[in-house]
């Protein structure tokens, strides 16, 4: 048998369209998503670690350690403290809510006050960084965290994704070429086979949900595709596409800007200036990759992700400065949107995110503010006409990263546990 201890892999995941309304009266007008959301621009950043992990640093993979506290920190952009409180809901493999009750994966009461805080001490920005534990867990599985004012709005403040797996299957894969012409040089096809030991299936297709994320980014993720092979006396699953089922976008270089430090400009910072609205930093003009060679760039690829830090006093969440990113790109106006697109605003396309063009200089624009650190993101178009990666190209030969979940729910079983995950690097 397996060790069956719980192991808690945080994934700031992107949206579903999956919605609930809250139980209590006083949140019924209110409609939560399960997804990474915010639903006031008070939400400053949001980061679940380990709590021997430095507050410094919040990639958005941690430390799968067993057994080990996680603490949801987070900063509200205000000068004073409000009281809250967090909720936590359990879903099935595709966020579908599930029907488990509280105290079937849950020890307390589901309702934990949020009492721990500090205020900041920066020059330009107020705000107020909150955390709290995140409660032992019974069930692995995909959860929620939902937190919300605790007075007589109970305005909700934010949604998160989290995810609890066990260790109970074998994952073997790799990442090879298409073997179509078409696709050789611009994509990437995932080989996959899963071993499952000690569970129960009398459906192969229906105890078992397998998810391929590229990047962390989930509105191109592969879900729940149907084994090529089942070998019950092996208990394997074999995944062996030959129609491009299984591949991805190679994908370009992440681009980058170092915002860790207001004292100087940092890489790809063209200009720092303060506003009425705050601190601003000017990146660089930037221009299509799409058609220029491919040069793999490691010391500044962070697969999307980014990391909070400042450099200017020390390295305290509290003493970090919230700033506006200026981004500007300089290429013709196309026939659709283009967004600002990365992990730190968790792949969304929405109003905050997009941009606008400018037809004096020929330019698309944005500005979105963040809390100093290094940032990766790329520009991702929606269009009838161009592929999201038109602008900056795909190429077979990018370092990706990719992540394979393994749900299982067994004969007449109500939740979907998660009994595999790995992660891949090509």
């Amino acid at each position: 048998m397996k060790n069956l201890s719980f192991y808690i892999l945080i994934i700031l995941l992107f949206q579903s369209k999956c919605t609930f309304v809250s139980s209590s009266s006083s949140l019924d007008t209110f409609k939560i998503q399960y997804t990474n959301k915010e639903y006031t621009s008070q939400v400053g950043n949001v980061t679940i670690n380990p709590v021997e992990t430095l507050n410094t640093s919040s990639k958005n993979i941690v430390p799968l350690v067993q057994r080990q506290n996680y603490e949801l920190i987070f900063d509200l952009l205000s000068q004073d403290y409000q009281y809250l409180k967090m909720k936590i809901f359990h879903c099935d493999w595709n966020w579908i809510p599930s029907k488990l009750n509280d105290l079937e994966f849950l020890s307390d009461y589901n309702e934990f006050t949020i009492a721990n805080y500090t205020f900041s001490q920066s020059n330009f920005s107020e705000y107020v960084t909150y955390r709290t534990i995140i409660p032992k867990l019974k069930v692995s599985g995909n959860y929620i965290i939902y937190v919300y004012k605790d007075d007589s709005t109970a305005i909700p403040l934010f949604t998160r994704k989290f995810i609890v797996y066990e260790n109970l299957t074998f994952i073997e894969t790799n990442i090879s070429r298409p073997n179509q012409p078409k696709y050789s040089r611009t994509h990437q096809r995932i080989n996959l086979k899963i071993n499952y030991d000690d569970l129960e299936t009398s459906n192969s297709q229906e105890n078992f949900k397998v998810v391929l994320i590229q990047n962390r980014d989930w509105k191109n993720a592969l879900m729940a595709l149907p084994p090529t092979q089942f070998i019950p006396n092996e208990k394997t699953l074999i995944f062996n596409y030959f129609n491009n089922e299984m591949i991805f976008p190679g994908l370009n270089n992440f681009r980058f800007f170092d915002a860790r430090t207001i004292s100087y400009r940092g890489q790809n910072v063209m200009a720092i200036q303060p506003s009425t609205r705050g601190l601003e930093l000017i990146l660089e003009i930037e221009y299509p990759k799409k058609g220029l060679a491919f040069s793999q760039s490691l010391n500044t690829e962070l697969n999307g992700t980014f990391y909070t830090q400042t450099l200017d006093i020390n390295t305290r969440d509290f003493n970090s400065e919230y700033v506006w990113i200026n981004f500007r790109i300089d290429m013709d106006k196309i026939n659709g949107d283009v967004f600002i697109h990365g992990g730190f605003n968790n792949w969304q396309l929405n109003l905050q995110n997009r941009m606008t063009y400018d037809e004096n200089i020929r330019a698309y624009t944005g500005s979105i503010r963040v809390k100093q650190g290094f940032y990766n993101y790329n520009y991702y178009v929606l269009s009838d006409l161009y592929p999201f990666y038109w602008i900056d190209g795909t190429h077979s030969e990018h370092n990706n990263q990719y992540e394979i979940l393994v749900y299982h729910r067994a004969p007449g079983s109500l939740n979907d546990r998660l009994v595999g995950y790995k992660n891949l690097k090509n």
